[in-house]
């Protein structure tokens, strides 16, 4: 099973630029054969449905399935309606939070987005469909995909990025009840950068838009396609 993420698209109408990024990722991606690619938030930059309107249309150039998370720059209800046929987007409750059923594992994807903020949130009622999600399938293998990074990453001026710490504290104590738990990828932060919460692997991408990457690059990382390949055996 191959599993492509790819995050942090940006679309901007005023930055066409980032539109070429995409495409550039997807190509690049379809390359991959993938089985199926993961989104993991900020689609957009500014919520436009005009932004949203040409995301999808490149989306669409995926030769694999491909599901969408929402980042702290999207709108929800836009998400919904931009990808109104993904039933999985319809079926969930007011957050965007799903499970994809894959063999040999499944995929959970949590919404970290608070309103009006960069931050995180991981509130109660989130946890607790998380804790749902996990109950149902405690022997299967799970993989956990969000959008911020739910860690203190050393290599940012603000390690700390989601509103309220203790949230964190709570999503670990919660992911250490289950042992089939065995990774998490995201994104937001735009670098290639990786940490733990508890004994899980935190795995963060940087974002496709080549003019917001940020941290230590060589020329190559500053302008190639960005995503990353997850092979489950």
């Amino acid at each position: 099973m191959r599993i492509i993420q790819i995050s942090d698209s940006h679309i901007a109408q005023e930055t066409p630029q980032r539109l070429t990024d995409l495409d550039d990722c997807i190509a690049a991606v379809n390359a991959q054969a993938p089985d199926i690619v993961i989104h993991t938030g900020d689609i957009t930059h500014n919520g436009h449905p005009q932004e949203y309107r040409e995301a999808r249309l490149r989306l669409e150039k995926l030769t694999a399935p491909y599901f969408v998370l929402n980042g702290n720059k999207d709108s929800r209800d836009l998400i919904r309606k931009t990808f109104a046929d993904h039933d999985y987007l319809q079926q969930c409750n007011s957050f965007i939070q799903y499970r994809i059923n894959l063999e040999p594992a499944q995929l959970l994807v949590i919404d970290t987005v608070r309103e009006l903020t960069s931050k995180g949130e991981l509130c109660a009622a989130r946890l607790s469909h998380l804790r749902t999600m996990l109950q149902e399938e405690r022997a299967r293998r799970t993989i956990i995909f969000m959008h911020h990074s739910p860690y203190a990453v050393g290599e940012i001026p603000d390690p700390h990025q989601f509103h309220d710490w203790t949230e964190v504290d709570a999503f670990e104590a919660l992911l250490l009840e289950y042992t089939n738990v065995e990774a998490i990828y995201c994104g937001h932060i735009h670098r290639n950068v990786e940490g733990t919460i508890g004994n899980l692997p935190v795995q963060v991408l940087s974002c496709m838009a080549t003019d917001l990457r940020k941290g230590k690059l060589s020329d190559a990382d500053r302008t190639r396609p960005m995503y990353r390949v997850i092979e489950i055996d």
